[in-house]
Order: C-alpha cells, then structure tokens, then sequence
C-alpha cells in the first residue's frame, strides 16, 4: 500500500470513529436530558389534599431489627389509628395539612443514581429484606385514597449537609435519591394524632370529690381503706371536708394541683379492654359473656380485679369525681409501670403473659426499668354517671318564704311590709306576677337544658371511655390519688401579737411614769 492509501485508508477510520463519537455523544445528551428530573413534582397527579383518607409510616429501629407501622385511616365514618387498637383520632385538620405538604414536594436537587450510596444517604427502604445491613434504612411514608389507590409514596432519609434544610428523599423501587426541601414531615406520635385530654373536665365545675383507699393485690387480697370526702359549694368557696379537728384544715396547694391534675390528665397510652366487661365495668351475665382466664388475666396484669358478685375493684382504689353538670367520673388506678415509645403508647401482643409472669413490686425491677430511661405510669379506667341532684333546682315561692329566717324566742314579731293583700286588679301587681312567672319559667328552661345536656355528656362520654383502658402518667396519679396525710395539715398557730398591734414594747421593758401628770395645756 502506498503512501496515498495509507493516508486515505487513515483519514476514513479516523472520519468513522468521529462520526461514531458524535453520535455518541448526542445520543448521551440526549439521554441525560430525559433523565435530568430536577425541579419537577414528585406526584403530579397528587391534586387534592383531602383525598387522602390514609397516611402510613414505617420507621425502623436497628436496635432491635423491627420496623415500626403507624397509621391514620378514615374507616366506618370516623378517623382512627389501626396501629393502635383502631383508637379514634383527632386527624381531618392534620392529615389534610400533611396531604398539602406531600403534593407540594419537588425534585430539589439530584444527589445520586448509585444504590450503594442508599446506606449512607439513610434511604434504604425500612422494608427492605433483601438487604442485609440495619444501618442506613429511612422512614417510609405512603398516602392513599379510600380506593386504597397510592397517592404519594416515599422514602425520607438523612439530612444532606451542604444543602441547609434538605433531606434525601428517595422513591421505593427508584436508584435516584434526591435532595428535598420537606416542609413537613409526619408525625409518628400518638399524642399528636388524638384527644389527649382524658377527661375533658373544667376545675371550675368540680363540686366534690370521694377518695375510697382501698387496695387490693393476690397475695392480700381486698383491704378496706378510709373513705374520704370533701366538697365546695361553688368555684370561689373553699374546700371543706367533715371530722377535722380545731386545730387542722385542708392543704389549699394539694387541693389546687389535684384539681388542676384532674382537668389536664393526659393520655398517653392506650388498650383495649376485655369485651367481657359492660360499658359500666361490670360482667354481662345478662348475655352469658363469662371471663375467659386470658381476660383475666389481662386484667390482673393492669392491676384490676373481678369480684365473685362481678363487681370490678382496683389495686389503688378509686377517685370519684362530682360536678356541677351531674358528671360523675368514676376513676379506677391500677398497675403502675416503666415503659417508653410504642410499648407505652400501644404495648405488645405478649404483654398480658409478660406482667403476669413478674413478680409485681420488685424493687429491683424498678430500678432496672428506671435506669433505663423509660418513664413510670399508671393504667387507669374510667366510667361516668349521671346524678341529678348536683344541678340545683330552680326556688319556687314556697322555698323563698321558708328561706325567711323565723322570729328568734323572745323577740318581738316584726310587721310585714305590706300586712294586707294585694288587689289582685292592681296592675303593679300584675306586672310583678307576670315577671315572676316569666322568670320562673326561665328558670325552669334553664334547669331542664341543663339536666338534657348533663345526660347527653355522660352518654357522649361512656361511649369515649367504654373500650379502653388508658395509661396515665406517674406523676398526675400521685396528684390524685391522695389520702388523709396528703389532704390534712396542721392548721397554723395565730399569734398573740401580730405585727402592727398589740401593746409597743419598749427597750428594757415598760418605761415608768410618775404618779401624776400635769394637765394637757390647750
């Protein structure tokens, strides 16, 4: 081959290699563009925020290899939590704000394609179980429809430090993790999803309060304790209770924090009760429900206890609380326990079996618990009746004549102010009548509106309290539950000589005068 060959032979491949590279390359660019997704919206078809009737989060914890399930969901016309007994949530408003959040997320950054950055970037699926590694597995968040159609379904991982604010998000089944702007991100606490007011109660409206301190355990059995009551007559009186001494009263601080505990007694755990119990708290033998041993034992190991006569009892006796809406609220506190997270909020399967195979009051135990970390609460159930008699009845003229204060022995009768009667045609009188009987039956409307809503609040509130025991914390059960030490003190000793009376004293004792002293001079 010659030296014109050679060059042409040279100038074709190198116009052939060109050619291939420029095909490359655009054929790269071209595919970089179509796969250059930044900026754009996760979910576009994701329109309407109020659509979303269920929101759930897995989470993963490696300490103990488990992934974690909390849910929301619309079902039978009312918001609950399946993840928890399917208590009822408080959760329209939130969810739609969440839902809001969700369709607004964007495509804020592109950080990788690589699936083994996943680990690093905190992105791995919490559901993963092809994957062997604990470490680096994110939370999971999916939203759906009543259609169980996928709104949005995503994975959130670790924050991306050198973009402030943005967290790698990453979509289960997709390589590509992303930097995201997320504005908020769900709550996973219970607390934040329902009422957590238990009783729902004004301070103002308590009238009287009964403490029965009786206590109950296997190894004693039933111990009679002292019941004690005291009572108000309305908000501004004070407390008063029968038998104290001259020289004790009531403890006003105690007093203060037991109502204010009462009124803001948090739940912050919840289980279902045995359905062997009536909504009252009592075996249904009516319907032939028997308690199984499980349901007993379910029992025993929150610290209740059934009677052979059916009647339910409590290891710390109970707490009866009376307002002036005719609300009784019945609290029953049980076993005290160290728990955090979802074994406070939810407990296990196993947790029944697991109580009743401790030996209850170990001290080491507790200190075990305690070291822990865990916080102590209480396992409480509720029941509420209606009594009449708290709402007082409207006075009728015959109760304003007895009011009158008799004639005391020995002292003269005094004149009425109008001895004679009234002419029944004199229109002052009429119109004094027909005010009286206007406002009479004012009274009357009044007073029956109130008896009418006291009956349907303590209706609405069996229906809260009748499926559920609740757990309560330590602190506010030490609060309420007082006995007669709590409740008594001392009364102080008023002195002789309060400050800024009696006689002055003088240095070295009461100066001397002499016998007689002149006359003041005008």
């Amino acid at each position: 081959m010659n030296e014109l060959s050679k060059t042409l032979a040279f100038s074709a491949v190198a116009l052939a290699l060109c050619g291939a590279a420029f095909v490359s390359t655009r054929d790269r660019s071209v595919r970089d563009e179509a796969f250059n997704d930044q900026g754009q919206p996760f979910f576009s078809d994701f329109k309407d925020p109020l659509a979303c009737t269920d929101l759930e989060v897995i989470d993963f914890d490696p300490s103990t290899a488990t992934a974690s399930r909390f849910q929301v969901k619309f079902e039978d016309g009312k918001w609950v939590i399946p993840s928890h007994y399917r208590y009822p949530a408080d959760a329209r408003d939130r969810l739609s704000k969440t839902a809001a959040a969700v369709m607004d997320l964007a495509k804020d950054t592109i950080r990788s394609d690589r699936a083994e950055d996943q680990e690093e970037m905190g992105v791995i699926d919490p559901l993963d179980t092809k994957t062997t590694t604990l470490k680096g597995r994110g939370k999971r968040i999916t939203l759906r429809d009543s259609s169980e159609k996928v709104l949005a379904d995503f994975i959130i991982g670790n924050e991306v430090k050198d973009k402030t604010g943005q967290v790698y998000v990453r979509v289960p089944g997709q390589k590509r993790t992303y930097g995201v702007k997320v504005k908020a991100e769900p709550s996973t606490r219970f607390a934040d999803w329902i009422e957590t007011n238990l009783l729902k109660l004004e301070a103002s409206r308590i009238r009287k309060i009964e403490f029965d301190n009786y206590k109950v355990n296997l190894e004693q059995g039933y111990q009679r304790g002292e019941v004690l009551d005291i009572d108000r007559k309305d908000a501004s009186a004070a407390w008063t209770m029968a038998g104290l001494s001259a020289d004790q009263e009531l403890d006003s601080d105690k007093l203060r924090t037991l109502t204010d505990a009462l009124a803001d007694l948090k739940i912050v755990g919840v289980r279902t009760k045995p359905a062997g119990l009536t909504r009252d708290l009592k075996q249904n033998d009516k319907e032939g429900i028997k308690l199984t041993a499980t349901t007993v034992a379910s029992l025993q190991s929150k610290g209740f206890y059934m009677t052979k006569d059916g009647q339910l009892l409590s290891n710390q006796g109970d707490v009866r609380v009376y307002t002036d809406e005719g609300v009784v609220y019945t609290l029953r506190f049980g076993e005290v326990f160290f728990s955090t997270g979802d074994e406070l909020t939810a407990g296990t399967p196993d947790e029944a079996e697991k109580k009743a195979s401790e030996k209850t009051g170990s001290q080491e135990k507790e200190k075990t618990k305690k070291a822990e970390g865990t916080t102590e609460n209480r396992f409480v159930m509720v029941t509420v009746a209606f009594d009449p008699t708290l709402i007082p009845k409207p006075k009728t003229d015959d109760d304003k004549e007895k009011e009158q204060p008799a004639a005391k022995p020995g002292q003269p009768l005094e004149m009425p102010a109008n001895p004679f009667a009234p002419d029944p045609n004199d229109p002052k009188y009429l119109a004094e009548r027909k005010e009286a009987k206007e406002r009479a039956e004012r009274e009357q409307k009044d007073y029956d509106k109130k008896i009418a809503d006291g009956k349907k609040r303590v209706a609405e509130l069996t229906d809260r309290f009748a499926a559920w025991y609740y757990v309560t914390p330590g602190d506010s059960f030490r609060s309420i539950n007082l006995d007669r030490a709590a409740l008594v003190k001392p009364k102080k000793a008023e002195s002789a000589n309060p400050p800024g009376g009696g006689t002055p004293s003088f240095p070295g004792g009461s100066p001397s005068f002499p016998n007689s002293l002149p006359p003041i001079q005008p």
